[in-house]
């Protein structure tokens, strides 16, 4: 099976900005090698930026840092663009007939589920979840002083609805409630 709906979202941003950045280079370099080709001599734009980097004091520590904390941030920039973002998808185990074909929900539609049973609880005023990877933590606002019976029942219910998913990794449900106003 290829998981291509399961796969990592790419960071674009940063992609895009390293890419960019190479590509400025490589052309800059192809344009200055072309002038020293057909002229023989270097552009006096770069015969001067290549003077200044050969009469730079390179002993000097505000050059030295200069020069390391580029280089730091473009490593950085090249890792981030590099590294897949977070998975937004859960696959579903699901019975299927063709080898290429698999199925998946957004994690986008697991929380609105979740939020869904979990307003749905007697009790609760509103509901919060955050999914991050295999663990699910709602945050419940209710104006009922005695919070745990509504803590557990919420967290039961939002545990039941995404137990009836067929998800090929189950997702554990915490809950935090919060008391607000009321008798």
């Amino acid at each position: 099976m290829r998981r291509f709906w399961h796969v990592r979202s790419a960071r674009t941003a940063a992609l895009l900005i390293a890419a960019l950045v190479v590509l400025g280079i490589s052309a800059t370099f192809l344009v200055v090698s072309l002038i020293r080709l057909a002229s023989g001599t270097w552009p006096s734009w770069a015969a001067g930026l290549l003077n200044s980097v050969k009469d730079a004091a390179w002993a000097d520590t505000a050059v030295l840092g200069g020069a390391i904390g580029v280089a730091i941030l473009g490593l950085f920039l090249l890792i981030a663009a590099l590294i897949p973002g977070k998975r937004r998808t859960a696959l579903l185990n699901w019975d299927s007939t063709d080898t290429l074909e698999e199925w998946v929900i957004e994690n986008r539609g697991l929380a609105h589920l979740a939020r869904h049973e979990a307003q749905r609880t007697d009790g609760v005023d509103s509901a919060s979840p955050v999914l991050r990877g295999k663990k699910m933590q709602i945050s419940v606002s209710t104006p009922v002083h005695e919070a745990s019976v509504i803590s557990k029942s919420v967290q039961k219910n939002v545990q039941d609805a995404l137990v009836s998913i067929p998800l090929v990794q189950g997702i554990s449900v915490s809950t935090k409630t919060n008391t607000r106003g009321g008798q």
